[in-house]
């Protein structure tokens, strides 16, 4: 449903959607031919009125969670509106209020399961990995532990534990993947999917170390 504005109010919501355009447009096209102090002062602009805005209206617009954690303000500071992404919430939550809610966390409590390859023991091995609110619990024969969003520090610790080769950048993937599974409301299949591309990744590092040369 819409968002019910005075005549005053759609004037702001017309100027601040007209400045958020000119921003979009130096930020994502690079617009080469905008002077960079004007960048700012259309910031400062878009933010001061999306902010005069907000506290206008009652009820108080909605935000996804994750933006209002990605920013680090409560949307009723000043400070909250000093983003592009967080006035396109502002604006998309105007013509629709429902656009900000958050889709149901679908995945909490599912353990899912990824076949690891092994050099040390020649085979695939199961590494079980429940999704909880605190992150990761991954599980692999003896190796146990409760894991951050990351799935740090267990993940690597359950890996290192059997000499496996994995990616360095695999806890950004791993957070990456419980942050999407929040945020999406993803369903276990689109998970468990994600996760089987992790295994193949972490399997063709594992299976292409160099040991002809390594001591």
């Amino acid at each position: 449903m819409k968002v019910n504005l005075t005549q005053d109010q759609e004037l702001i919501k017309l100027e601040i959607s007209e400045l958020y355009k000119e921003a979009m447009e130096y930020i994502s096209l690079g617009r080469s031919d905008i002077p960079y102090d004007r960048l700012d002062k259309v910031m400062d602009r878009m933010s001061s009125l999306s902010h005069e805005l907000h506290m206008q209206l009652e009820p108080k617009p909605k935000h996804h969670n994750y933006m209002i954690e990605n920013r680090g303000y409560s949307p009723e500071d000043p400070e909250f509106y000093n983003h592009v992404h967080a006035v396109e919430d502002l604006l998309k939550y105007l013509d629709d209020s429902s656009a900000n809610d958050d889709p149901e966390d679908a995945t909490l409590g599912i353990t899912f399961e990824m076949n690891i390859y092994s050099r040390r023991w020649g085979h695939e091995d199961r590494l079980e990995i429940t999704r909880n609110k605190q992150g990761w619990f991954v599980s692999r024969i003896s190796q146990k532990g409760q894991g951050g969003l990351d799935a740090e520090p267990i993940l690597s610790h359950v890996l290192k534990h059997d000499s496996i080769s994995f990616p360095h950048n695999l806890s950004n993937i791993m957070e990456d993947i419980w942050i999407r599974a929040e945020v999406e409301g993803l369903s276990t299949t689109e998970v468990q999917s994600m996760l089987n591309q992790v295994a193949d990744w972490i399997n063709i590092v594992e299976m292409n170390y160099p040991e002809n040369i390594a001591r």
